[in-house]
């Protein structure tokens, strides 16, 4: 039992995705927007499926368990009509309607004022869920091609299982007797919008909980599409503003009154929130989310406290939409009560199929510890000969040097943008190297410039890649979240040095997301990062996601010829090749 094949499937109204679990070894994930090419992409992850079995027919061996993310949500009755599910898009104004019209108001009424949003995965209700649901989806299986035992996870559990059984320092000794706080934050699932759980050789237990209306996740969501933005899709444009503004300036309450440990959302959401709101309106946009985020951060760190101390913990892990927040994951992971952080890499409902898949193998092996995740290049690669097919196609010169590496590092000291096309692609929303473009961090108007190629917004900070080896005289903050560093999830304040080497990646107040490089895990693209230091004496690179803007990450090679020529960026070094822009 312990090498079977476990396929986990998350196959909600978006960020759908699947995952191959062998043992509590994650051997593939990924999602289906980065096969659609649809932004957040939902419904029935067929594609990411298809990857999945590939991977495990490559391994020899057949999917022994199919574990299913969620209860309530996604919801039963669009898991049964697939069409409507797709259709269903929150980021497209099904979440946020500034003036609704009268067909609007059925809708919001289902979302927020209806028993459903209620409804828990242990109601009695659920109950009777359950059998026919199970039912429906080992058929929809079948239909794939997979004849295994369907499995129905929690919503919570499946994010709480991401966070734990892949944390832990990678290449270090895990202390198999180890426990560790484990919180899960995001807008709802299965009734819930925050739950804290104790991880250890027990398993996951689950300390508390705040029911839905009670949620971070859904006010942040709300207020991003009340500031003119997409909810469930832009809430990093508002941690971006937030830099810019002065949460002093808003001269309204925050929203969460109660114990630290049970509180409790003032409101209701839906158009009863609207007179709330209209408060907002007189002030600047990045007041209201400097504001925003103050609070954000105020009361998740006040939470992580007091459960940390009260378990006697130092260990925490975190999963779930609301800890994509980057400079929330920095005030957490600053607490004096924490001595190591991590965030699961696909801490969003994009992760919950990886969650289903742990939730399901643990249960069959009491006792599972943490396996940490070495990487997140889980998704499929293409051979050197693919690659230089594609190549032939485009009708682009190009040439196979055996100095790649070295070349690249030569361009970017040279000021040029290089994209990077190397590898399996990466699990998560971060790319991290292998779906990248690169550039010198050393030039202010380099973000111009890259803005005005991906088409992305002028105030949105750029991330740097650092050499591991050397990030601990670069940056400060480091060492409690240098796990969840490894993966861009968090924060840490720029020193000096690197403010006036790297005023390109570095925000106004002084932070950065690093991404730390290892040659272990990332040999190549450490490679060129220690050439580009051994030539410059910067040990850090610009590394922003190979898409334009609006547009997933891309894929293929050839989506990655299509986007570098749209893109018109200097270089593109995919797989063992190098193109380079003429004339």
């Amino acid at each position: 039992m312990t090498g079977m094949l476990t396929l986990g499937i998350y196959d909600g109204t978006h960020d759908a995705g699947a995952a191959l679990l062998q043992g509590g070894e994650i051997r593939a994930a990924c999602n289906e927007e980065r096969f659609s090419r649809v932004k957040g992409a939902g419904g029935w992850p067929e594609r990411s499926i298809r990857c999945c079995l590939a991977a495990a027919a490559e391994i020899g061996a057949e999917i022994g368990e199919v574990a299913f993310a969620g209860v309530v949500n996604p919801n039963p009755g669009l898991r049964g009509m697939r069409r409507l599910q797709r259709e269903f898009r929150l980021d497209d104004g099904a979440f946020y309607v500034e003036q609704p019209r009268r067909g609007d108001w059925i809708g919001q009424w289902l979302q927020f004022q209806s028993p459903f949003p209620y409804l828990r995965a242990e109601h009695p209700a659920t109950a009777l869920i359950r059998p026919p649901l199970r039912w429906l989806l080992r058929r929809t299986t079948r239909r794939a091609g997979i004849d295994a035992p369907v499995s129905l996870h929690e919503h919570h559990r499946c994010h709480a299982a991401s966070a734990w059984y892949t944390s832990g320092p990678v290449g270090g000794a895990v202390d198999r007797t180890c426990a560790g706080l484990v919180v899960v934050a995001d807008r709802i699932g299965d009734g819930l919008a925050l739950t804290v759980w104790r991880g250890g050789p027990e398993g996951l237990t689950r300390l508390g909980a705040m029911p839905y209306p009670h949620s971070y996740g859904l006010l942040y969501a709300t207020l991003t599409g009340f500031l003119g933005f997409r909810p469930f899709r832009h809430e990093g444009k508002l941690t971006g503003l937030a830099a810019l503004g002065d949460p002093e300036a808003v001269r309204v309450p925050f929203p969460f009154h109660g114990p630290v440990e049970d509180r409790r959302f003032t409101h209701r959401f839906g158009p009863e929130l609207r007179p709330w709101l209209d408060q907002l309106r007189p002030y600047r946009r990045e007041d209201v989310c400097a504001w925003l985020q103050r609070g954000l951060e105020q009361e998740l760190s006040a939470l992580c406290a007091w459960w940390l101390r009260r378990e006697g913990l130092s260990r925490l892990a975190l999963a779930g939409g609301v800890f994509a927040n980057v400079r929330l994951n920095q005030a957490i992971g600053a607490l004096p009560e924490v001595e190591a952080m991590s965030v699961h890499p696909h801490m969003g409902d994009g992760g919950l199929a990886v969650g289903a898949a742990l939730c399901a193998w643990a249960a069959r092996e009491p006792g599972a510890r943490p396996r940490p995740m070495r990487d997140a290049f889980l998704g499929p690669s293409w051979s050197g000969a693919e690659i230089e097919a594609d190549l032939q196609r485009s009708g682009l010169r190009w040439k196979r040097p055996q100095d790649l590496e070295e070349q690249a590092a030569q361009l970017l000291a040279g000021g040029q943008i290089v994209a990077r096309f190397d590898g399996a692609m990466e699990y998560g929303p971060r790319a991290l190297g292998n779906r990248s473009i690169l550039a010198s961090a050393a030039d202010p108007r380099m973000t111009d410039r890259l803005n005005l190629a991906l088409s992305r917004s002028d105030f949105m900070p750029f991330a740097p890649l650092l050499l591991d080896e050397v990030a601990e005289d670069w940056v400060e903050g480091l060492a409690p979240v240098r796990e969840a560093a490894r993966f861009m999830t968090v924060t840490v304040q720029a020193t000096g040095r690197m403010r006036r080497a790297c005023p390109a990646a570095v925000h106004v107040d002084g932070s950065l997301r690093p991404q730390l490089v290892d040659a272990e895990t990332q040999p190549g693209l450490h490679r060129i990062l220690s050439s580009y230091h051994r030539k410059t004496g910067v040990p850090a690179l610009i590394n922003t996601s190979y898409n334009l803007h609006e547009e997933p990450i891309v894929c293929t090679p050839a989506e990655a010829i299509a986007t570098w020529r749209a893109a018109r960026i200097d270089a593109l070094a995919i797989g063992p090749c190098l193109v380079q822009a003429q004339g």
